[in-house]
């Protein structure tokens, strides 16, 4: 198994598909920043369907069970998407 894992299956605590390569893709921040995260193909494909704001708000229970990151500028990116967002989840 590879030790280079999906951002998203990282954070839910789930095992990544190595049965593809995984992608790097980039998000923005407010200002137009990129930041590049690994995604195996579901959350890949999930992202290019939905787009970054769904994206991120589909997620937002990331937050909640959060307890320790070394991707501190996506849960960012994150956080702050869910905030102005928030009635999208509800």
């Amino acid at each position: 198994m590879s030790d280079r894992v999906c951002t998203i299956c990282k954070h839910y605590g789930e095992e990544t598909d190595t049965t593809h390569e995984l992608d790097r893709q980039e998000l923005f921040d407010e200002v137009g920043t990129p930041v590049s995260i690994l995604l195996c193909q579901n959350h890949a494909v999930e992202l290019f369907k939905s787009g970054q704001r769904r994206f991120l708000v589909s997620h937002y229970k990331i937050l909640i069970d959060i307890i320790s990151s070394d991707e501190v500028k996506f849960l960012e990116i994150l956080e702050k998407t869910v905030k102005k967002n928030f009635d999208d989840i509800y």
